[in-house]
């Protein structure tokens, strides 16, 4: 009889779970609760944040596979001399890129709390990565016009404070990233960008449209270092 198991990934804003090659579920930090997952005998999780939602899960499920990042799993070899310094999220994404472009060069950007990019190359090295703040920590930044309106705005010229406030963070982010692709590109041309996290669909339209979009880099990284590890 097969065994059965549940990814999750426990964001800062929102956990997202799915068993083997099913259907996403999202729910926002604030209102997941236990009894919305399935039955399972193996839980693989990832946790950036929310350690409260990681130990109810170890109370509520027998055998829970706490991932965390390593320097060697698969074809994937961390650039980091201590690959506990490296986020899990990282870690996992950039397995996930690799079990779809196996043998590219790759730069992947989660667009979530911060930004993060990260480069591997085609036999799968890191070779470091990039971190930046996120639009609700740009959008924060200066106590002034701080606002928790995460709503992205046309990066065009206003006439009150909020709005261009704003206006220019939403320019300072995808400005940002489209800075790091256009470099990449141009050391690059043959490699494949991909992009996901929070608000990534988002920012699409106005990124080059040569990117690859995942919803769930992340979790399709989770079940990849499960089957490494038999």
């Amino acid at each position: 009889m097969s065994q059965s198991n549940i990814f999750i990934d426990i964001g800062n804003s929102a956990v997202k779970w799915r068993t083997h090659e099913t259907e996403v579920f999202s729910q926002n930090i604030d209102t997941f609760s236990l009894k919305l997952l399935p039955k399972a005998d193996t839980v693989w999780v990832s946790a950036v944040a929310h350690t409260n939602i990681l130990e109810a899960i170890k109370t509520e499920y027998k055998n829970v596979k706490e991932v965390h990042s390593l320097k060697q799993s698969g074809k994937l070899t961390l650039a980091y001399k201590d690959s506990s310094k490296l986020g899990v999220d990282r870690f996992l994404a950039m397995l996930g890129a690799l079990e779809h472009f196996p043998n590219d060069h790759l730069l992947i950007i989660d667009v979530g709390s911060a930004v993060t990019f990260d480069v591997i190359n085609n036999k799968g090295e890191h070779q470091g990565g990039l971190i930046m703040p996120g639009l609700k920590a740009l959008r924060e930044s200066f106590s002034k016009f701080s606002t928790n309106d995460l709503a992205l705005k046309s990066t065009s010229l206003k006439t009150n404070t909020e709005e261009a406030w704003q206006s220019g963070t939403h320019a300072m982010l995808i400005s940002s990233i489209n800075n790091q692709i256009q470099d990449y590109e141009s050391k690059h041309p043959n490699g494949e960008v991909l992009i996901c996290g929070g608000i990534a669909k988002e920012v699409l339209s106005e990124l080059p449209n040569t990117i690859n979009y995942f919803d769930n880099l992340v979790l399709d990284g989770l079940e990849s270092y499960s089957k490494s590890m038999g």
